[in-house]
């Protein structure tokens, strides 16, 4: 892996402050670009010509015309390749102004949910003509700051994303659109991420839904699959993967961070969801 263990995992600038964009992927051409890094807004990174590779969470994968990646902010990435195309960055705050939003837009977010596995999408080339279209409109659209150049924007970035569902359905027939989804799931996956490191027991997250543990368990096992202990258990085993592997934090600086009172167990946990120790781990990615 192209990895500097010498440097902590670096968050990347935007390449201009707004919480909405859309620029040309030579645009983030910078100091990170080459190098292990994430960003503290969504993005989307769409890969129109490119030869290479783009490393995500430690798996990385080849780049291919047309392909589409959706990273969720935190996120650890490296771009490897020669490429032309589009980023569309954003926040969860620009698309979710207000409750209104939450009850009346397309949730963008299962879109960015790795639940079931992380994979790119790749774009058929009538479906490409329409997202072009759709990147113009969004450009010419953000020249226009007037009252309602954000509203227009976020139904732009709609269509955007229910595009590339549409396309994630019929290449992936286990994919569960955003539709089949229950609110509670998405509004856990916050929950997750705002409090992993320091809630660690599925009672704190069922009581902000007002549920049984039981309840919420079978909730998201029905739309996810696995139980609030395993997605949880996961998100902080990706996150100690990547202060591992990013960082130059010692295995004990990472336990506590983590919300682990004792090393030991911390790594007991560890190796019994990755089956290797956290040293084995980083012996491992520095090879």
């Amino acid at each position: 892996m192209l990895i500097n263990k010498h440097i902590d995992i670096p968050y990347q600038n935007l390449p201009e402050e707004s919480q909405f964009g859309v620029l040309p992927l030579s645009a983030f051409k910078g100091e990170f670009s080459n190098l292990p890094h994430r960003h503290d807004y969504f993005q989307i990174i769409w890969f129109i010509k490119a030869k290479g590779r783009h490393m995500v969470d430690f798996e990385w994968y080849d780049v291919e015309d047309n392909m589409i990646f959706f990273l969720r902010p935190g996120q650890v990435h490296q771009v490897d390749c020669e490429s032309s195309g589009y980023s569309i960055y954003f926040t969860e705050q620009f698309y979710f102004t207000n409750r209104q939003d939450k009850e009346t837009l397309f949730d963008f977010t299962t879109l960015f949910d790795t639940w079931k596995g992380y994979n790119p999408i790749t774009i058929t080339s009538s479906n490409s003509n329409s997202l072009i279209g759709l990147i113009d409109l969004m450009i010419r659209e953000k020249e226009n700051l007037d009252y309602h150049c954000f509203a227009i924007l976020k139904h732009y970035l709609s269509a955007f994303l229910l595009l590339t569902e549409k396309e994630k359905m019929h290449r992936d027939a286990n994919y569960m659109p955003s539709s089949a989804y229950d609110a509670r799931v998405v509004q856990l996956r916050r929950l997750l991420e705002q409090h992993f490191r320091a809630e660690h027991q599925v009672i704190f997250y069922a009581n902000s839904f007002s549920l049984t543990p039981k309840r919420l368990n079978e909730i998201t096992k029905d739309c996810t699959g696995r139980t609030v202990t395993e997605l949880l258990h996961d998100r902080i085993t990706l996150e100690a993967k990547r202060q591992l592997s990013f960082s130059r934090k010692s295995i004990k600086e990472i336990c506590y961070e983590l919300g682990f009172e004792d090393p030991a167990y911390f790594s007991r946990f560890f190796k019994n969801n990755t089956a290797l120790s956290p040293q084995e781990f980083r012996d491992m990615m520095f090879k």
